[in-house]
């Protein structure tokens, strides 16, 4: 999977850890050709973000991000998603090269 992963600019599947982080179903044809597959898999996903109202002049967002981009690189973090809900949230992730999805996004909430 990861070689396909890779071929189209996907972060690679965590599979080498001692406990992997995700769970891939393959498809195959006459049980021989492997033809699909499907992940489920565990991706960081950066937020929520909060600072009070006497603290929102974007010192403490930025100082944050910056903490927070050190601490994935350091723990070499094969990617991570944020919602950007607001246009500081906005800057800060295109600040640190995270790369705007331009695909439908769908949230499942557990049946809730």
């Amino acid at each position: 999977m990861n070689p396909v992963c890779a071929q189209r600019g996907w972060a690679l599947l965590n599979i080498n850890d001692a406990q992997p982080t995700c769970r891939v179903l393959g498809a195959f044809e006459d049980d021989v050709s492997f033809v699909g597959f499907i992940c489920l898999q565990f991706f960081p996903v950066l937020g929520p973000e909060w600072a009070d109202a006497d603290h929102r002049d974007g010192h403490v967002s930025r100082d944050l991000a910056e903490l927070m981009h050190s601490y994935m690189v350091d723990s070499h973090a094969r990617g991570a998603l944020t919602v950007c809900e607001s246009p500081v949230s906005e800057r800060l992730a295109k600040r640190h090269g995270m790369t705007k999805v331009e695909h439908p996004v769908y949230l499942w909430n557990g049946g809730a």
